[in-house]
């Protein structure tokens, strides 16, 4: 081979390298353009997605705002009319009071106007029953906090040391909760004449 078909032989290599490189960097323009047409559609999608998932959690805000309100609306109501039937059961009793402090014969006859506030005060303790409040047992029972209010102490024979002997207000539970503890006497070890 001659030099001249040695260097044109060079000349053709480097051509044909060249037109592959040309090739390659057209054909990863191509890919780029594809992946970046790819990306753009990704985008898109995402772009729409996130529209429709704000959209939806608007929705879901106003939803739960609108909840909120009408819950709002209707425990305002429940507990302005939670004694409702508590106050009417007790109509009937401040109907008797009053009957009883306008008659005449009332006046007249102070037993059977005893008789007449003790039978009010009965339906009055039926009527608070029922809508579930107890008395709390007091005397002769052991002092519990949870359920007395200790006002003093005294001595007594008849109960041991630590029982109640003596309720100055009654206590009250109400559905299991206690609304008002007794106010109390309790009995305390009494002093020997040693001690003295």
């Amino acid at each position: 081979m001659s030099k001249k078909e040695d260097k044109d032989k060079k000349v053709k290599g480097q051509e044909e390298t060249q037109e592959i490189k040309i090739a390659s960097a057209n054909e990863q323009e191509e890919n780029k353009q594809t992946e970046f047409e790819i990306l753009k559609e990704r985008l898109q999608k995402c772009e729409e997605q996130n529209r429709e998932l704000e959209d939806r959690l608007l929705r879901l805000a106003a939803e739960f705002d609108n909840y909120k309100k009408r819950t709002a609306k209707e425990f305002g109501n429940l507990v302005k009319l939670a004694n409702e039937n508590l106050i009417t059961e007790l109509l009937g009793t401040v109907d008797g009071f009053c009957r009883a402090l306008d008659s005449d014969e009332t006046k007249k006859n102070y037993e059977s106007f005893c008789q007449g506030i003790e039978m009010i005060y009965a339906q009055l303790r039926e009527v608070l029953s029922r809508a579930g409040l107890e008395e709390i047992k007091s005397i002769g029972q052991k002092f519990d906090p949870n359920f007395h209010e200790a006002v003093g102490q005294i001595e007594s024979d008849k109960y041991e040391e630590g029982r109640i002997a003596q309720e100055i207000s009654k206590g009250y539970i109400l559905k299991g909760k206690v609304i008002k503890p007794s106010k109390v006497l309790v009995v305390k070890k009494g002093q020997k004449q040693d001690d003295k």
